[in-house]
């Protein structure tokens, strides 16, 4: 208990120069795989912690090794990318790229993670080493393959490796996760319809395009509402059409489909399929389906689970843990890390202050630097032993 109030303690002594050290990687976004400054300053400051880097591991990401004994090893693992969107939050230290914001929070967990890497250097000797993961291209569902594929894990063999988002949703000093589905996988479904098409002052010589496409929109929805309840399907795009007296020949509509039980995304293949040849009988054209996987599901070992509630609920840090009902609909692609080996992703309650992720004047809640850093050393801590 003492170790904790001493290094919360030193967090609170710590703040400005932490937020200091978010504020400028707030001001400098980099998207994915374009993390150039982003990787290189933040393995600037691991390093100075004692850590070895080794780099260029998918790109422009990099694993910090905070070194121990010969005991087991544990990661952590921060996202390092932005989003390519323009801030409108009117900070002193807002981006100062346009088209580019950090509006997911990844700033802020890259400063939660060197926040929680100086911790450790500063508690002794430790029993294993701590690998420090850091990723990029989270924002686009391919930067924990492209690590992975660069020999993340042969590199690293972590007994459990652990992964965290800040969560509006939830109030500042709740820590939040569950056994099994915690984010869910997404796939993109892509339609295509090929046809006739022709001059808008003689449709009777065209094929019925976008009759097909309402249709095909119509039928799909209605199918996905009845037969897998619980999931999250919408249209979000569509292709076609060059001018308004053209009937163009090629269509094409595109859906997000997002589950938590694995069985669902061979369904919802099939429901597609189904449909675009239904659509292609029923209208004399050609319908294609094509189902693209963007994001694993996440999902939590129990006992790793368990093991972020026990150390949560263990010390009084001004946190509490609350059992997440449900997964979200939001999808993560550090369920890659964890697909094949044991870990937990969860969730730091961080409140409405800047509204909901994404969003183009969201910032970072500083005060969870004040906590979650020696949460997080000490789910380390206990993961090694």
């Amino acid at each position: 208990m003492a170790e904790v109030q001493d290094e919360l303690g030193f967090l609170a002594d710590a703040h400005d120069r932490f937020c200091a050290i978010r504020r400028k990687f707030h001001e400098r976004p980099e998207i994915g795989f374009e993390e150039d400054w982003t990787s290189q300053e933040l393995a600037g400051h691991l390093a100075a912690l004692g850590c070895t880097i080794s780099r260029k591991i998918g790109g422009t990401g990099f694993v910090a090794t905070l070194p121990g004994g010969t005991g087991r090893a544990v990661a952590l693992r921060t996202d390092m990318d932005a989003l390519p969107q323009s801030e409108k939050s009117g900070l002193p230290y807002a981006s100062t790229t346009a088209g580019r914001m950090h509006a997911c929070g990844h700033d802020g967990h890259m400063t939660l993670l060197l926040a929680t890497a100086e911790l450790l250097s500063r508690s002794g000797s430790l029993p294993g080493p701590v690998h420090f993961i850091c990723q990029p291209a989270e924002e686009i569902g391919c930067g924990a393959d492209a690590m992975i594929a660069d020999g993340l894990f042969d590199l690293i063999d972590p007994a459990l490796t652990f992964g965290f988002h800040n969560w509006p949703e939830l109030p500042v000093g709740t820590i939040s996760a569950r056994p099994g589905a915690i984010m869910a996988a997404y796939r993109k479904i892509a339609f295509t319809l090929d046809g006739k098409g022709g001059h808008a002052a003689l449709p009777q010589l065209s094929d019925d395009m976008y009759g097909a496409l309402a249709a095909l929109i119509t039928r799909m929805n209605a199918r996905m509402r009845a037969e897998l309840p619980g999931t999250a399907f919408a249209f979000t795009q569509n292709i076609g059409g060059s001018a308004a007296n053209i009937i163009p020949g090629h269509l094409g509509a595109s859906a997000s489909f997002r589950y938590v039980e694995p069985e669902h995304g061979e369904i919802a293949a099939g429901i597609a399929s189904e449909v675009a040849d239904e659509i292609a009988a029923a209208f004399g054209l050609r319908a294609t389906a094509e189902v693209t996987r963007v994001f694993n599901l996440t999902r939590n070992a129990a006992d790793a689970v368990e093991l972020v509630a026990s150390v949560t609920q263990a010390a009084e840090r001004g946190l509490a843990w609350q059992d997440a009902r449900a997964a979200s609909m939001v999808a993560e692609d550090f369920g890659s890390m964890i697909e094949d080996r044991p870990g937990c992703y969860f969730w730091i309650g961080a409140g409405m202050q800047s509204g909901a992720l994404h969003n183009d004047r969201f910032d970072f809640n500083e005060d969870l630097l004040l906590t979650a850093p020696q949460l997080l050393a000490d789910v380390l801590r206990r993961a090694l032993s």
